[in-house]
């Protein structure tokens, strides 16, 4: 591609930014990638040797200094340093954005990376947009969309497993499965188009052949839009409610998993009246845990806004851990969430075991759920409990990480749209339509797949990739 789709992006520009995060370190990084960057960079730098930096060959590395101003003739260059650096040199096509790029390694300061970055900007570079370098890599062929995808993945990953995931994107697994799929349904295309374009040549449609084409290639597209389904719960993070009747113990359980006193806990009833979310990990899961207001009957409009608000997280919610209490028969609260989340992924918790036992747990096993007994108060029973989540959440999953795909949501509707693409030809096929409308529907699900991967370039897709890139990447 040698096109530059988003308007602030110019890729005649040489662009510059500092890559590594601004805080007090040891080392700091400076990126600069376009024509210029070797001239820039010769302007600032003065190599130990002598060197002309424009000239050396690429992949090395060079000791030197950056200098705020040329020296004259008798000047002394430690009057005029402004750090001692290592330059190292990639040239066009073999770098990260396949332009000639020079990253300046200098020590870690907010300041003197400020300083040099601003003598980059005099010589004639500009400061790089958010995503800017990802986005050269994309344009000039380095990488596809997925592939762009997977950098802000890694960049991201919470977990073992969303590294392990991301990392496999960029190798390019996943871009050769849809460009595959890509090929197998251009060449059912091309051959319907060939009995219609040139109907003089009566050219032979195997009409059921073409159907099982396609039914194959609407499976293989099902498989990775349930792997992307999955592959959200990993990167994301799977939603997970503490629900249960008031005083049962929900906000204990909330900090015991935290490990830390996020929420005020009292022996009063009805003590917490918002939803309270937090990140946790469990054995490498990343959840997204939110304790509930335990209102059922609202008495004013404050419980009212609290019981609706729980409700929305429980119907939201890819598990739901609903409390009993050990100690007290099951309430007709109980019956009611009960049956509120009876199509729900649930894990009874029942708690307070330290207690003596007033809970039929017979009438617990009716339900058939998973069940797990506990203290939140006093600590007991918490490994297990993880155990189950962690069995609960990746026992459902179809799929390995290595097998996961991570998707933008653009994306995963451009996905999404060509399975139905494909689904609605075969209903095509077999109510008999003609096959100019299996065509376009089956062109349809061309063009949306080039979209996913960047083959056809569109800018909402290009905007919702980059734009979340930090300056620098």
């Amino acid at each position: 591609m040698s096109i530059s789709l988003l308007k602030e992006y110019n890729l005649n520009d040489t662009i510059a930014a500092v890559a590594t995060y601004p805080a007090k370190s040891a080392l700091g990084v400076i990126k600069i990638s376009g024509k210029k960057a070797l001239e820039i960079v010769s302007k600032i730098f003065i190599p130990k040797g002598k060197k002309d930096i424009k000239k050396v060959a690429t992949y090395t590395l060079h000791y030197g200094w950056v200098i705020e101003k040329r020296l004259r003739s008798g000047e002394s260059k430690r009057e005029k340093v402004l750090d001692e650096v290592l330059v190292s040199v990639m040239r066009a096509p073999y770098s990260y954005t396949r332009e000639d790029v020079v990253e300046i390694s200098s020590h870690g300061g907010i300041l003197v990376l400020n300083r040099i970055l601003e003598l980059v900007l005099k010589k004639g570079a500009r400061l790089a947009n958010p995503g800017e370098f990802s986005y050269r890599a994309f344009i000039n062929g380095r990488i596809d969309l997925v592939q762009a995808q997977s950098i802000l993945d890694i960049v991201e990953a919470k977990t073992e497993q969303g590294l392990l995931t991301a990392t496999t994107h960029l190798s390019g697994k996943v871009s050769k499965k849809i460009e595959e799929i890509g090929e197998k349904l251009k060449n059912i295309f091309s051959q319907i188009e060939a009995s219609i374009q040139f109907p003089e040549e009566e050219i032979e449609i195997p009409f059921d052949e073409i159907k099982r084409s396609i039914r194959k290639l609407k499976k293989e597209l099902e498989e990775l839009v349930k792997a992307s389904q999955e592959g959200q719960l990993i990167k994301e993070g799977v939603k997970c409610v503490i629900c249960g009747r008031a005083n049962v113990g929900k906000s204990t359980l909330f900090n015991r998993l935290l490990q830390e006193e996020r929420v005020i806990v009292t022996e009063l009833p009805g003590t917490t009246r918002d939803v309270i979310e937090e990140s946790i990990n469990i054995k490498g899961l990343p959840l997204k845990i939110a304790d509930t207001a335990g209102i059922l009957e609202p008495k004013d409009l404050i419980d009212k806004v609290a019981l609706e608000k729980s409700l929305k997280k429980i119907a939201e919610a890819d598990l739901v851990l609903l409390l009993l209490d050990y100690s007290q028969p099951l309430s007709r609260e109980d019956y009611l969430l009960l049956d509120k989340i009876k199509d729900k992924n649930v894990i009874l918790v029942i708690n307070k075991i330290d207690l003596k036992k007033g809970l039929d747990l017979n009438e617990v096993k009716k339900f058939n759920k998973p069940n797990i007994k506990l203290s939140a108060l006093k600590g007991e029973g918490f490994s297990d409990l993880e155990k189950i989540i962690f069995k609960n959440i990746l026992g459902r999953a179809t799929f390995s990480s290595s097998d996961l795909v991570f998707l933008a949501q653009k994306q995963k509707e451009l996905l999404s749209q060509a399975f139905f693409n494909l689904s609605q030809s075969i209903n095509y096929c077999e109510q008999g339509y003609s096959l100019d409308f299996v065509g376009l529907l089956l062109k349809e699900a061309l063009d949306n797949l080039a979209k996913l991967t960047g083959k056809v370039v569109e800018e909402e897709v290009l905007r919702e990739i980059f734009s979340r890139f930090c300056i620098g990447k």
